[in-house]
């Protein structure tokens, strides 16, 4: 088998943690070596740079972005492609709406943060960071603790049925 490496282009921490606990065991299935750029934290030039080193060392790369203040995905997609021209179409993963959306879509009803109202919608793609922080206060957690322990019984299952750009992101990504 090929040595085959995958750069994981995402925004921020948060992005990284759900990606590792959640992605990584089955992106390693394919990929010898995976790594994680958090973009937000650096400057434009110096993300075309990786990008141009991902693309002359032949790896793969997913681009993974969170909708945010867009009014659609076609939106977000469009600023990542004006933004960062050498990004793909075909690698580039939009969130709807921001990650902590992905978080909640994978908490089971016996969970203990599955009493929460944004974890039990059966479509989560328009949870925001805020309402997700609003209701682990409500619940008298802290954010961290909670997003650890929901990625400790994160359900994938779930989470594709109640968050399509999660079922998406799988579909395209991740080899069964």
């Amino acid at each position: 088998m090929t040595f085959k490496r995958l750069f994981l282009f995402v925004e921020g921490d948060d992005d990284e943690r759900f990606f590792r606990a959640v992605a990584l065991p089955l992106l390693s299935r394919g990929y010898g070596d995976v790594q994680f750029v958090q973009f937000s934290r650096l400057k434009r030039e110096k993300i075309r740079g990786f990008l141009r080193s991902v693309a002359a060392m032949q790896a793969d790369y997913v681009f993974v972005r969170d909708l945010d203040r867009h009014p659609c995905a076609t939106a977000a997609r469009d600023r990542v492609l004006e933004v960062f021209p050498q990004v793909d179409p075909a690698r580039l993963q939009i969130v709807k709406t921001e990650i902590e959306s992905w978080y909640c879509a994978g908490i089971a009803e016996d969970h203990p943060w599955g009493s929460l109202d944004i974890a039990r919608r059966s479509d989560t793609s328009t949870v925001t960071k805020e309402e997700f922080d609003t209701a682990v206060a409500r619940k008298g957690g802290l954010r961290l603790p909670a997003i650890l322990a929901l990625l400790e019984s994160f359900d994938r299952d779930l989470a594709a049925r109640r968050n399509e750009s999660f079922h998406r992101f799988l579909r395209r990504f991740v080899s069964s």
